[in-house]
């Protein structure tokens, strides 16, 4: 006996509520159908099924094997996909989206390296500050600095990046260093407009998190730009360390008011939920994720 062959004929019928349509679906005989339930009934010993000219239903017992039996031709259907998909040579087309000054600064190199092992996937990069939609855009994953609103997105974390307040020691030594976020009223802020509200910088204060109203005569939704122009004394400004991480290094930035930092911000790449992805995004994904393992902003 063909216990699965039998099993998925009975659920079948109990999801169709008809030998016919069960036969129709499976490309069966109705006699095939009938054999192999007849089948399962024997090897029970016990009835699942009343069938009438015009009507088939479930016995009490059918009910309570048809529950479990759903479920195991649901996970078996899951599991062979999964090992389908693992096995699948990635192709094809793989559309990002990514912030300018991390895409410009990061993605190069790792999608370099994907595309060397993966010699049958093309990538299309699309590097914006403006976060671009998935579904509406034509997105297949998008890099995201920050909380995401993910609702019916997923996400994966590929490393995590400070914000910080920067200044040129110059600058510093000319308008003062800043000991509290409320000093920075006092001050020419790089502001970046690429925020809901670049305008109000937060801190963690006592321990709640505090909003700073900041001001100052340049601003831009480019964070490259706002480092450069921080690095050449112009302001101070509040930037991630990705951004400015070399310039932090080279001393030409120094990080002030680091007490009241909030935690560091995550960097993920998020992608629409499915049930299945396929091998190009799920690699992708894995890639970057193994890529920026070591990653420390």
């Amino acid at each position: 006996m063909d216990k699965l062959a039998n099993i998925t004929a009975f659920v079948t019928v109990a999801e169709t509520n008809s030998f016919a349509e069960a036969a129709r679906r499976l490309n069966l005989a109705n006699s095939v159908v009938s054999k192999r339930i007849g089948d399962l009934e024997a090897h029970l010993s016990t009835r699942l099924l009343q069938r009438t000219t015009r009507h088939v239903r479930l016995t009490d017992a059918g009910y309570v094997y048809f529950d479990h039996a759903r479920k195991i031709i649901a996970e078996l259907a899951e599991v062979e996909e999964q090992l389908r998909f693992s096995n699948e040579n990635p192709v094809g087309e793989l559309r990002i989206s990514a912030p300018v000054s991390f895409g410009t600064r990061f993605l190069g190199p790792a999608i370099a390296a994907f595309l060397d092992k993966y010699p049958d996937v093309s990538i299309r990069l699309y590097l914006g500050d403006r976060s671009l939609g998935l579904a509406e855009d034509d997105v297949d994953i998008a890099i995201r600095i920050g909380a995401v609103d993910t609702g019916a997105l997923m996400t994966r974390l590929l490393a995590k990046s400070r914000r910080v307040v920067v200044a040129s020691p110059a600058y510093i030594a000319k308008h003062g260093r800043p000991e509290k976020p409320q000093d920075l009223i006092h001050h020419n802020c790089l502001i970046y407009s690429g925020v809901q509200d670049g305008k109000s910088w937060p801190f963690i204060v006592n321990g709640r998190r505090f909003l700073q109203a900041v001001q100052g005569r340049m601003v831009s939704d480019n964070g490259t730009i706002l480092a450069e122009a921080a690095a050449a004394h112009c302001g101070i400004s509040m930037l991630p360390t990705f951004i400015v991480g070399p310039e932090i290094n080279s001393g030409k930035l120094d990080i002030v008011l680091a007490d009241f930092e909030e935690d560091a911000l995550p960097i993920q790449a998020v992608y629409v939920q499915q049930r299945h992805l396929s091998a190009r995004m799920r690699k992708f994904i894995d890639h970057l994720v193994d890529y920026f393992a070591e990653f420390s902003a």
